[in-house]
């Protein structure tokens, strides 16, 4: 316990930054953890890419259905690989969650529409197998870190990508440090990754915010410099326009891979904002009246 406790405090500052050796850690961490089962690379589609790995709880029995989540890893809409957020989808799954980590097409062989597809294919998967891994296919809340955010606020709040998918509405969307209106762009590669140009307002989560759409719980670290203010300023500001129930998170001291800290094994247990939004994920609140 002392040198779990030593290596807590020593990785802390290096958990913020979410490098990869960190990353190894904190999943290596969870090979010890009998309290959830895993699944990997199970095709959710036709093309290579199109894997998820799916998390539950090891303990099965009779009881209420749970709540499934649905995690798009970040890194750019250019990187980034399900197998890195281990230590994520573990610890919601011992607290009784299932929870599903898709990869996805990623820039330059794919565009954003192609990601899009792929998360509300994913989410389609998971519905129609909510059952078989004892999950609510109406209780499915999309999550994001990132530009991962960007694709599942996306696909939570423009019903096309769903319906087209043929999935249902998601129940909740989650994000974390989330890219939600971030017009003009600048990056050569952004420009290319969101064109054309007349398709940039279509990238825009923002612009899809509504009644219909779903709760949220979106968290920011305020020592971000990767993701401006005003994506969860603006984003959280037409939601509760909009009569949606929206939670706010703003964490001092967190930077922009920081905000995922508090996942990890190390951490999990006494921080307030896992708690929160463990609540949150357990029994998302109503959506707005007549939605």
């Amino acid at each position: 316990m002392r040198a779990t406790a030593a290596l807590a405090v020593a990785l802390a500052p290096a958990l913020g930054g979410c490098a990869q050796l960190e990353l190894a850690v904190a999943n290596g961490a969870e090979l010890t953890n009998g309290a959830y089962a895993r699944e990997a690379d199970v095709a959710y589609g036709s093309e290579p890419v199109q894997r998820l790995d799916l998390y539950r709880p090891a303990a099965e029995g009779p009881g209420p259905l749970r709540t499934l989540v649905v995690f798009v890893h970040g890194g750019r809409w250019s990187s980034g690989d399900k197998s890195e957020y281990r230590f994520l989808a573990a610890g919601l799954a011992e607290r009784g969650l299932v929870v599903v980590v898709p990869d996805y097409r990623l820039y330059p062989s794919a565009r954003m529409d192609a990601a899009a597809e792929d998360v509300a294919r994913a989410v389609a998967w998971a519905e129609l197998a909510a059952r078989r891994y004892g999950a609510d296919p109406e209780r499915i809340v999309l999550m994001g870190h990132s530009a991962g955010a960007q694709l599942a606020a996306l696909v939570a709040n423009d019903p096309r990508w769903l319906a087209e998918a043929g999935a249902r509405p998601v129940r909740a969307f989650v994000g974390f440090a989330g890219a939600y209106d971030f017009l003009p762009l600048t990056d050569a590669d952004l420009i290319d990754y969101f064109g054309p140009p007349a398709h940039y307002a279509a990238s825009q989560p923002v612009n899809f915010v509504g009644p219909a759409s779903p709760p949220a719980f979106l968290a920011y670290g305020l020592e971000d410099s990767t993701v401006k203010p005003r994506n969860i300023r603006s984003m959280s500001e037409r939601l509760k326009a909009a009569g949606v129930p929206v939670e706010v998170r703003l964490l001092p001291g967190e930077d922009h891979g920081g905000v995922l800290k508090r996942f990890a094994r190390f951490f999990r247990g006494k921080d307030p904002v896992y708690a929160s939004l463990l609540r949150f994920l357990e029994a998302p609140p109503s959506r707005a009246p007549g939605a």
